[in-house]
């Protein structure tokens, strides 16, 4: 046995450096983003004059959103420090920390690993922040990557108190800085106090990458992990294609390393397409399963009572009239009240830019101007199931 699991663990790999198929891994160069980057410089220049700026950055899944933002803070700070200036550059991820006080503490952390988790209020440890950032003679660049689901808990709290750091008439006035990074508007999620401190100008759009965007993506990262030559040409386009119907690099990337690991599965010496295949196989259901996971309550709600009326009616198509009916009964199972008519709707845009549902015109032999909505990947038993699991 001892053999078995020593001769695994030392046969050889297709793959040389796997820390750069990692979603962490910010690449020396970002492949299409260039703009956005620009963007950014334009927008936080100032901070090299002590005055703060916020920005919201805004896109798909996979469309870049935390690389950008990685990239360009570590490369403000650089800057600064190059002008004398000290910037201390924070990165939250607010679906691990989604409550004040825990995005506080992992500021916190950042200056103080022994920080206790528990004891402090919310006002006393921006009291321990501020006495950190005072000490350094240090601005604070902030990033709160997916805000949305500190927000929606917290209301906008932290971002009104940080913001108030660079408000203070005081002596001890320490420029702060915010990105708040998101799928979904946010900004509709802050109180007109903070709203008051983001630019309307200052927000980062992001679209989907092309299928020519991802070709050289997936080039990139071969280049960047993979033995020379072990790869097959077919291998690019085809997780190109499979990438392209939602524009997500990480699903791309992803796809690259479960075929690089397929190959090593079955010892052979170069990737091939049907090793991509293999990988779209088990990679879809774990890429599903996160995107579902991003969907607020009433989104899955909505997500729910399209699979279970095209299950239940074994159809290609469910109108939105039925659909809207169907949402009814779901939330009433689960003790929860349907949201109005126009807040449907708001659901059914969302899950559809998140790639679970098509909706197109009825056309002709349709009544009004109904629209049909279909499940284009997942069969419909699978998404119900699916979506029951993670709420209950």
């Amino acid at each position: 046995m001892s053999n078995i699991i020593e001769d695994e663990l030392m046969s050889s790999s297709v793959i040389k450096n796997p820390n750069n198929l990692d979603f962490d891994y910010v690449p020396d160069e970002l492949l299409h983003r260039e703009e956005p980057l620009r963007l950014l410089a334009q927008m936080f220049k100032p901070l090299l004059s002590d005055i703060s700026q916020n920005c919201v950055i805004k896109g798909p899944v996979g469309s870049g959103k935390t690389v950008i933002a990685k990239k360009f803070c570590s490369q403000l700070v650089k800057t600064a420090r190059k002008q004398g200036k000290i910037i201390e550059y924070v990165h939250i991820n607010c679906r691990k920390r989604s409550t004040d006080s825990m995005a506080l503490l992992g500021i916190l952390n950042y200056f103080d690993s022994r920080f206790p988790d528990r004891g402090f209020s919310v006002q006393e440890m921006l009291q321990v922040l501020k006495k950190q950032l005072l000490k350094r003679n240090a601005q604070l660049l902030v990033v709160l990557d997916e805000a949305d689901a500190l927000l929606k808990k917290s209301n906008s709290n932290i971002v009104y108190n940080l913001n108030r750091f660079s408000d203070e008439s005081s002596n001890d006035k320490i420029p702060i800085s915010l990105i708040l990074i998101s799928q979904k508007d946010v900004l509709s999620m802050l109180d007109s106090s903070s709203i008051s401190t983001f630019k309307r100008s200052n927000m980062i759009l992001l679209d989907k990458y092309s299928r020519d965007d991802l070709v050289d993506i997936v080039k990139q990262r071969i280049d960047l992990a993979f033995h020379k030559g072990t790869v097959d040409e077919g291998c690019i386009d085809l997780i190109a294609d499979i990438a392209s119907e939602w524009g997500d690099a990480r699903f791309a990337i992803e796809l690259l390393w479960k075929a690089g690991i397929a190959s090593d599965h079955q010892h052979v010496s170069s990737v091939n397409p049907e090793h991509v295949r293999i990988a779209k196989a088990e990679t879809y259901s774990i890429v599903t399963e996160t995107k579902l996971r991003n969907l607020d309550r009433h989104q899955l709600f909505t997500l729910h009572a399209i699979a279970r009326r095209l299950q239940r009616d074994k159809t290609a198509y469910v109108n939105t009239g039925d659909a809207e009916k169907s949402y009814a009964l779901t939330c009433e199972e689960f003790e929860d009240k349907p949201r109005s008519h126009t807040m449907f709707w708001n659901y059914l845009k969302d899950i559809e830019s998140a790639g679970f549902i098509n909706i197109k015109p009825s056309g002709k032999g349709h009544l009004g101007t109904t629209q049909l909505i279909s499940l284009p990947d997942i069969p419909a038993e699978i998404t119900k199931n699916k979506v029951e699991e993670i709420l209950k």
